[in-house]
């Protein structure tokens, strides 16, 4: 049995390669809507958060040989956690979008926080919900918006945030749609991750290049997996190994 570290639409790429070849399977995700990503493939999906002893105990309990992590590139935690249950793993991660003006990379989400970024600016956060709270002292020195998923929105409140400078919805990627928001919006700055093509990277970086607009990129936290790969073939390969 492989062990897929999912929620992310790579896993099901992984997913549905590894049922066709006829790999057991089982994945873990953190969401009930992660679920949907598996509809129609036989793999086991497993839902909610796991802390280091109920990701071993799950392993355990499923007969997993071997992990193919395939989480987010911001999900280090359980990475981590992946890696320390000593059993064979595989990170699967998404390349990473090379930037040009007017984006620019900064290290880290403290990195973000200072004048030059964000007093008296126009700013649209595409961080997720969980970085709001960092933003409410910046409420009455800049003008936030925030793209979140509904289930987000009173945290986002809780977080200053009014339903007016609220996107609810998910990620774009409609390229009319969202420059029409942008110009709407009259951003000056917009605040990503390095999550890649899947994140929405390509058509921000487009967008900003088109508009204007400052593209503030927080980069990936530094990891180092024992073994890596972008490629679904090498990890079919990888499941040959083990199994």
């Amino acid at each position: 049995m492989i062990g897929l570290i999912g929620g992310t639409s790579e896993s099901r790429a992984i997913a549905h390669r590894l049922s066709s070849a006829n790999y057991p399977w089982a994945a873990t995700v953190v969401s009930p809507a992660a679920t949907r990503l598996y509809k129609g493939l036989p793999g086991q999906v497993r839902v909610g958060p796991l802390d280091a002893a109920e990701l071993r105990n799950w392993c355990q309990a499923c007969g997993i040989r071997a992990l193919i992590d395939a989480s987010h590139p911001f999900a280090t935690v359980i990475s981590r956690q992946a890696i320390a249950t000593g059993l064979p793993y595989l990170r699967f991660e998404r390349p990473v979008i090379p930037l040009s003006p007017p984006a620019e990379s900064l290290a880290d989400l403290d990195s973000l926080f200072q004048p030059d970024y964000l007093a008296h600016r126009r700013v649209l956060i595409t961080l997720g919900s969980k970085a709001l709270p960092r933003f409410v002292e910046w409420q009455g020195r800049s003008h936030l918006f925030a793209r979140i998923l509904p289930t987000a929105y009173s945290q986002a409140q809780q977080s200053g945030f009014t339903p007016d400078r609220l996107i609810c919805g998910s990620p774009a990627t409609d390229p009319v749609i969202e420059q029409a928001l942008w110009q709407h919006l009259r951003l000056d700055t917009v605040v990503t991750k390095a999550s890649g093509s899947a994140g929405g990277v390509p058509l921000k970086l487009e967008l900003a290049k088109a508009l204007g607009v400052r593209l503030l990129v927080i980069a990936r936290p530094p990891m180092s997996y024992p073994r890596m790969t972008h490629r679904i073939d090498v990890a079919i390969a990888f499941c040959q190994e083990v199994l």
